[in-house]
């Protein structure tokens, strides 16, 4: 047998082809690192808090708010849908100033002013209307009745709350005493612990925020409805989450009770925030499950499922477009989660996604997210500026 030779042509190509995989090993990991990295550089300033970043936030919403935003500027198809996004960008930019405020008190004269702008807005007859068109009466009007409004009543309770938590004597504390009167007599009286939205429609979302509206208003005003918010906890637990997810269902029959859609991942990412101020450690266990569940992470961006493995759907408003499964609203909410129940971790990875798909643009001293347009930006300016002690005594 003739030996064979390695001669210099051998070697060289064995030499450039250990070059090429050092080469693909080197860009599959600038891959992995360096999108998400660039997209989440601030992640770390959002998580401590940092002034700098939350002040451009807060004037780039504080823009929005300078001229009154028309209904008209909301267009998904369904009037219902626009009053809720119209009422939800006013709503969520007083959890944001509140929020801040709570964090940096040098600022709690601004962002407490600006609050009591969006608190106006909200009460005013043109945000009002898609409330009061679907039940056919006004909410304000008919608080002594017995009806549902859980969504209007709720989130705007919840805003009214922490304004009387930074300021027990602003303007609006009597109607925030009515209102958490109401809700506390309208649940006590229900079968299922639970208000419907719309006649006939009823989420379990919208009553955490209608319980952590409660929870706060004690801890604001000095008042004591623990024990109805523990029993209407057990509630949850034993009737609007799933056994094997541990994730709130969507929705539920308004009669009974009974599971009228699946667990998703929206609903029980934006209920863990609102239940953060009433029953942190339902929210914490919200959370968890959420993480288990929904959590993924691709090249180090994080996201969050809809659904949970083995159920499909389409999605719809509210967990916003759906790509690869993961929700856009749903991953956003979760922000709020990751801060509240300290997981700085997963917490950058969120913010990186966001960034990368929100198209964060300063402009001078302002910063807006360009593809969310008012209500994003009020949505992210509450959820990057949750509390972690939001609900402590």
């Amino acid at each position: 047998m003739i030996p064979r030779v390695v001669g210099p042509n051998r070697r060289r190509w064995k030499r450039i082809l250990a070059r090429q995989l050092i080469c693909g090993a080197l860009f599959l990991a600038g891959l992995w690192t360096v999108p998400s990295w660039w997209w989440g550089r601030t992640a770390g300033a959002w998580y401590d808090g940092d002034e700098t970043e939350q002040g451009k936030l807060s004037r780039g919403v504080a823009a929005w708010l300078e001229a009154p935003l028309d209904g008209g500027r909301f267009r998904t198809g369904d009037p219902t849908f626009d009053g809720e996004w119209f009422f939800g960008t006013y709503m969520m930019a007083a959890m944001g100033f509140g929020q801040t405020a709570l964090e940096h008190p040098a600022w709690r004269a601004r962002h407490g002013a600006l609050m009591d702008r969006c608190i106006d807005r909200l009460l005013s007859p043109e945000v009002r209307r898609f409330d009061r068109e679907s039940w056919g009466a006004d909410a304000i009007e008919s608080l002594d009745g017995d009806g549902g409004h859980a969504a209007y009543l709720g989130y705007l309770n919840l805003a009214l709350s922490l304004r009387r938590l930074l300021d027990p004597g602003n303007k609006h504390a009597a109607l925030n005493d009515r209102i958490t009167a109401a809700l506390v007599r309208r649940i006590g009286k229900s079968p299922t612990m639970l208000l419907s939205t719309y006649p006939r429609e009823t989420y379990p979302v919208d009553n955490c925020a209608v319980i952590g509206s409660i929870g706060l208003y004690d801890r604001a005003a000095g008042a004591d409805h623990a024990a109805l918010i523990r029993r209407w906890s057990g509630r949850c637990r034993e009737r609007y989450v799933d056994l094997g997810t541990g994730l709130l269902y969507q929705a539920v029959d308004a009669r009974d009770g009974t599971p009228a859609d699946k667990p998703r991942g929206s609903g029980t990412a934006f209920g863990l925030y609102f239940l953060s101020f009433a029953d942190p450690a339902l929210s914490r266990d919200l959370y968890a499950a959420t993480k288990r569940e929904l959590a993924t992470t691709l090249l180090g961006f994080g996201a969050v499922r809809e659904y949970p493995a083995g159920c499909v759907g389409l999605g719809d408003i509210d967990s916003g477009p759906i790509v690869l499964g993961c929700g856009l609203s749903t991953t956003g909410f979760s922000i709020a989660g990751a801060r509240i129940h300290g997981d700085r971790p997963y917490f950058r990875r969120l913010v990186a996604t966001v960034c990368c798909f929100g198209a964060p643009l300063e402009k001078g001293d302002r910063l807006h997210f360009v593809t969310g347009g008012p209500l994003g930006d009020a949505i992210l300016f509450a959820m990057l500026t949750a509390q972690p002690g939001a609900a402590r005594p």
